[in-house]
């Protein structure tokens, strides 16, 4: 009885021991998880700011402050207040591609994209959420815009192959200025820098019908310039015309006076012969008329009475 006592205190002992052991070993773990929450409470009081965005500190989901200046940053712990980034940068939207219809009632394509960026992140957070909450109301917008825009002008005017005729940014300042007055009655917290076109092309059903159009100005155009050209080549070649006549006139002028003025020394010479000696300058005569009707290999038969011939039989006057 004894021993069996002793024994059955023995290992109640040996449990007892156990059972703190065990405690103590459940204490430690709890210890080591608590410790490792708290790091994690506390480190989530710290946060930082890049140099491209802004930070803003929501306390239990409302916007409370910002920060745009990049470094490290101290908040309230979660889940008391949360984070959220906002780029700061100028960012690209490209709008949908959608059929508007122009003033003369025409179908045309139109895409653009715009230029924009946060001005106010906490603005922005209240109003549409996020980026792509802005985004979606861009689109809205810039659609209602280019639709209300373009049916003020007609096809023409943004189409055609006269630089001078087409109004697209003119077109372009109208819808900027409309959204930018959208914008801020809405007041979004973001602002539109720019916004230009990246497409305006015209529907598949109505391509050859703007291809013939094209094609008949291109024709037009060349025949305005085929009759111009033609006009100043009759220009120039009356003109030549002229310049020819007028060179010839002179020259005929200048010839006639040369040949009078030879004519006239030449009577001038023959009148001085003939003073001079009228018997050998009748001579003369006779043997340059004799030139004219005598060769080589002429044969002459006459009488001695044949005045003409007379220098073949008489000699030179005063030999």
């Amino acid at each position: 009885m004894h021993s069996h006592a002793h024994g059955h205190d023995h290992g109640s002992t040996r449990s007892g021991e156990d059972a703190v052991l065990g405690a103590r070993q459940v204490t430690r773990r709890a210890k080591w998880i608590l410790g490792f929450i708290a790091v994690l409470w506390v480190g989530s009081c710290c946060f930082t700011v890049n140099e491209e965005e802004k930070a803003v500190v929501l306390f239990f989901g409302r916007p409370v402050r910002v920060y745009d200046n990049a470094g490290l940053k101290l908040k309230l712990p979660l889940p008391f207040e949360t984070v959220a980034r906002v780029d700061k940068r100028l960012l690209i939207y490209d709008s949908l591609a959608t059929e508007y219809l122009t003033k003369d009632k025409k179908n045309i394509i139109a895409q653009c994209y715009a230029v924009w960026n946060v001005t106010d992140p906490s603005q922005l957070l209240r109003r549409v959420g996020d980026r792509s909450g802005a985004e979606q109301k861009l689109d809205e917008h810039i659609a209602s815009a280019l639709g209300a825009g373009l049916a003020q002008y007609d096809f023409d005017e943004l189409v055609n192959t006269d630089p001078e005729k087409v109004k697209l940014d003119e077109l372009l300042g109208k819808v900027k200025d409309n959204l930018d007055q959208t914008i801020a009655d809405r007041s979004y917290g973001f602002v539109i820098d720019s916004i230009r076109f990246t497409r305006l092309s015209y529907p598949d059903a109505t391509l050859d019908a703007v291809f013939r159009r094209m094609q008949a100005e291109r024709k037009t155009i060349a025949e305005t310039y085929r009759a111009e050209g033609t006009k100043e080549a009759t220009v120039i070649k009356s003109k030549a015309d002229l310049d020819k006549e007028k060179l010839l006139a002179d020259a005929r002028q200048k010839a006639d006076k040369i040949r009078g003025d030879a004519e006239h020394e030449a009577a001038s010479i023959y009148a001085e012969s003939y003073n001079a000696s009228p018997d050998f300058y009748r001579y003369w005569r006779k043997l340059k008329a004799m030139e004219k009707v005598i060769d080589e290999n002429t044969t002459i038969y006459m009488t001695p009475d044949v005045d003409l011939f007379s220098p073949l039989i008489s000699p030179p006057p005063g030999h």
